[in-house]
C-alpha cells in the first residue's frame, strides 16, 4: 500500500473539506472549503516579477492614452488607486504613498518629472503605469474592455535608475466575448475593468495563484 508523505496529506485535505462542506455553506464560510481543497490540489503559486518594492516609500502614477485622455478621464486615477491598494495589502514592508497626494501633484506639475515627484512625497521608488490603450466598447452596443499597459519602476534614492521594466501587453475583460451594454451601466463596467487592469499589473510584485483568473469571463456577465 502507497502510504507516502503526499497522498496521506491529499488524503487528510479532502477528509478535511468533506467535513468543514456543510459547515461552510451553513455560515457562509466558503474560505474554509476553498482553501482545504487548495492545499489538496498542491497549491499553483508562482513568485513575483518584481520584488523592488519590499520595505521602501513608493508612489504609483498612471498616465493616461493620448487619444482618449478626456474621454475615460477618471481611468488613470482609478487605476492607480487600486494598484495601489493592492500593493499595501500584498507587498511587505510597503508605504504606498497616498492616491490623494499624487493628483495634486499631477494637477500642478509636469508629468515627466518623477524626480520632482519623489521629493514632493518622499518616496523611494517610482511605479509609472502607462496606459498605451483603455477602451470599454466593443462597437457600440457591446462591452469589452481593451487596455495596453506597459510598467516601469524607477528607483529614486540610485538617481531614478531603471529597476524593471515590463509591457503588459493586451488586457481583454470579458477575454472571450462582449457583454450587451443594456446589461450593466457603464460605470459598473468601468469599475470592473480598471479591478482587472489593477490586479493585472500590482501582481507582478507580489506572489500570486494565477488561475485566479480562470473564471473572469463568468464574473463579468453575472
Amino acid at each position: 500500500m502507497d502510504r507516502s508523505p503526499n497522498r496521506s496529506f491529499a488524503t487528510y485535505c479532502i477528509l478535511i473539506a468533506t467535513l468543514a462542506s456543510p459547515l461552510a455553506v451553513a455560515t457562509g464560510c466558503a474560505p474554509l472549503l476553498a482553501t482545504g481543497m487548495y492545499l489538496w490540489q498542491g497549491g499553483n503559486i508562482v513568485p513575483a516579477e518584481c520584488d523592488a518594492l519590499e520595505d521602501h516609500r513608493v508612489v504609483v502614477v498612471c498616465r493616461p492614452p493620448a487619444s482618449n485622455e478626456y474621454r475615460h478621464a477618471g481611468a488613470p486615477r482609478a487605476v492607480a488607486q487600486r494598484v495601489s491598494e493592492l500593493l499595501v495589502e500584498n507587498v511587505d514592508g510597503i508605504d504606498v504613498v497616498n492616491p490623494r497626494e499624487v493628483d495634486n501633484w499631477i494637477d500642478e506639475s509636469d508629468w515627466g518629472d518623477f524626480d520632482e515627484l519623489a521629493k514632493a512625497v518622499r518616496a523611494e521608488q517610482v511605479v509609472h503605469i502607462e496606459l498605451n490603450d483603455f477602451e470599454l466598447y466593443k462597437g457600440k452596443t457591446l462591452y469589452q474592455g481593451l487596455a495596453d499597459v506597459t510598467v516601469t519602476v524607477y528607483d529614486m534614492k540610485n538617481k531614478g535608475r531603471l529597476v524593471w521594466d515590463r509591457h503588459l501587453g493586451e488586457i481583454l475583460y470579458p477575454v472571450h466575448s462582449g457583454i450587451p451594454a443594456q446589461d450593466k451601466p457603464v460605470q459598473q463596467f468601468e469599475r470592473e475593468f480598471v479591478a482587472v487592469v489593477a490586479e493585472r499589473i500590482a501582481k507582478n510584485f507580489y506572489k500570486h495563484d494565477p488561475t485566479q483568473t480562470f473564471a473572469m469571463d463568468a464574473l463579468a456577465n453575472r
